[in-house]
């Protein structure tokens, strides 16, 4: 019996669905109001025999697993956790060793946390950067709030500090606080204001930490560790989970104190990329917490650039929802999530308008342009709307958008405005749009490769790719040169991301149970008859392609 069947077989879903909301007898299953949409009349039932729930009103179910993790908005790992501990089943048996070591690099984490905070509050030497915050306008409760603390300007004080509560050196590298040089370990943080980051949960996984002076660079932080991972991890998310499930929308913005600034005035549902670029992970965080994103990113040239790069982002992370029939635009897909960019005003950051005026970031929110018409801001200025060559342009880039709209009466204003815009029937562009989508959809193969399950995972050398590693284990040792930005597709990468840490044998346990129905579908995909031999070339070809093809295949995802 597995980990999962073992909690499910000593849980009962009733009990655990009636801590979040009053459930009615109602025959022999039991009703309440649905906890996922807004309803009046009670369209959510709980099957106790079969141990399982479904709404008719949003067409939603599941079992226990997929209740808790859609209610918390948690990771699978995260919900395996919570209800293994309520229904008493140990997980150290299951947990490979490294989960017991991800325990005690969080305490250490913690540790420097409360360390860094009292120098900050407390050490003479830190007299200028608290004089520091208070310039940049942060009250006492603020910086207590978020734990800011101050790094001395010496090698070994961490370490020294660290050493006395028992943490060996190793350790301490290994949570990202040392940098080692020639055999020997020292303070990787030195005389910097620094700025905890936390998952999730609010469990210390990582540093930000800025320079005061002129030593650069201004912001370094904490390398990648087996507790954090840059690119995945919003500053702040632990502090706005609960504004962020009241509103619904997420504020994304890039800097610790933009997030902070935020905090302190009541804006509590922003969060920050820490200065990465938006990256599926992130949004794959935000998931059961926010249905939709506003981005408020740097207002220079790069900022525009780099908020076009998140919307890429956000369009093939966020949720879909199929169509049985394609429409006459040709989609067979909608975007569930709305997606809205923030226009800040240039030389300005989101800390700075919201330190200065509060009214004014709350005007900026309420004038955030809706995802298509900043896409049609943006893609229209510098064009000659009079050159044919131009229109095609724009009307090619902007319709891919206009089509993925839920709302049908929204996709027609959209698709008449734009029509307006270019000078051109409505039913040109129509046609247009869906013959777009039958191109996108008529990609061949490349040679050699075998089907593969298609929709929604279009990409049959990554698909290919994953195939070969989750069905044959031992080709494990082969695909060093493989890493997760060479897929595309957020899917595939998500699945890659596991394999990677877990193996074949861990990912249905580990991988989001979104993805379980196709990593089914990869391990019982029949593969033509390979050698060793010819499986490690086949593996070399994909690795190889996927380098090879991956601008090419980025603007064809652009559409």
């Amino acid at each position: 019996m597995s980990t999962v069947d073992d909690i499910k077989q000593k849980l009962d879903i009733v009990e655990v669905i009636s801590g979040y909301l009053p459930l009615q007898k109602a025959g022999r299953s039991f009703r309440g109001l649905c906890p996922f949409h807004p309803e009046k009349t009670p369209s959510f039932f709980v099957f106790p025999e079969r141990q399982g729930w479904h709404c008719f009103g949003c067409n939603t179910g599941g079992d226990v697993f997929t209740f808790v993790m859609k209610k918390e908005g948690g990771t699978f790992g995260d919900t395996l956790r919570l209800l293994a501990q309520r229904a008493g089943v140990s997980l150290e048996s299951q947990r490979p060793k490294k989960e017991g070591n991800t325990q005690r690099l969080r305490e250490i984490s913690e540790a420097a946390v409360q360390y860094y905070h009292r120098l900050l509050k407390e050490s003479p030497a830190a007299a200028h950067a608290r004089s520091y915050l208070e310039k940049r306008g942060l009250t006492a409760q603020t910086v207590d709030d978020f734990q800011l603390g101050y790094s001395l300007g010496q090698w070994e004080a961490l370490k020294s500090h660290l050493a006395e509560q028992g943490y060996k050196e190793k350790e301490q590298a290994e949570a990202g606080l040392l940098a080692e040089k020639e055999g020997r370990f020292f303070d990787l943080f030195r005389g910097r204001l620094m700025f905890p980051i936390r998952d999730s949960h609010g469990k210390a996984i990582g540093f930000g930490a800025r320079a005061l002076d002129d030593a650069t660079p201004k912001y370094i932080n904490s390398p990648q560790t087996p507790i954090f991972d840059k690119s995945g991890t919003l500053f702040g998310l632990d502090r706005a989970r609960t504004s962020l499930r009241e509103k619904g929308m997420a504020v994304i913005v890039e800097g610790y104190m933009d997030v902070i600034m935020a905090h302190q005035y009541g804006f509590t549902n922003v969060v920050g990329t820490m200065g990465t670029a938006l990256s599926p992970k992130h949004i794959a965080s935000l998931k059961g917490l926010a249905q939709g994103l506003v981005l408020a990113l740097d207002p220079d040239r790069a900022g525009d650039q780099a908020t076009l790069r998140g919307i890429e982002v956000a369009r093939q992370a966020l949720e879909r929802e199929a169509v049985a029939v394609p429409d006459w635009l040709g989609a067979d897909s909608r975007l569930k999530a709305r997606v809205a960019v923030l226009s800040l005003p240039r030389g300005r950051d989101p800390d700075e308008v919201i330190r200065e005026s509060p009214e004014s970031w709350e005007k900026l929110m309420k004038e955030a342009l809706l995802l298509p018409d900043y896409l049609i801001k943006v893609t229209t200025e510098g064009r000659d709307l009079s050159s044919p060559s131009d229109r095609s342009a724009i009307a090619q880039r902007l319709l891919p958008f206009i089509v993925e709209m839920a709302d049908e009466v929204q996709r027609a204003l959209y698709l008449g405005k734009l029509a307006h815009l270019l000078e051109v029937p409505e039913r040109d562009l129509g046609a247009l749009a869906a013959r777009l989508r039958r191109t996108s959809g008529e990609r061949k193969a490349p040679a050699r490769l075998p089907s593969l399950p298609d929709a929604p995972h279009r990409d049959p050398i990554e698909r290919y790719a994953l195939c070969l590693l989750l069905q044959h284990p031992e080709l494990r040792e082969k695909c060093l040169a493989l890493q997760g930005d060479d897929f595309i597709h957020p899917e595939n990468k998500a699945l890659w991301e596991v394999w990677k840490d877990w193996g074949a044998g861990g990912c249905r346990e580990k991988v989001d149970e979104e993805l379980r129905e196709y990593l089914d579908s990869l391990l019982g995909q029949s593969l033509p008859p390979t050698t060793d031999a010819t499986r490690e070339q086949a593996l070399s070809d994909c690795i190889r392609r996927l380098k090879e093809m991956r601008p090419k295949r980025l603007k064809e995802e652009e559409g």
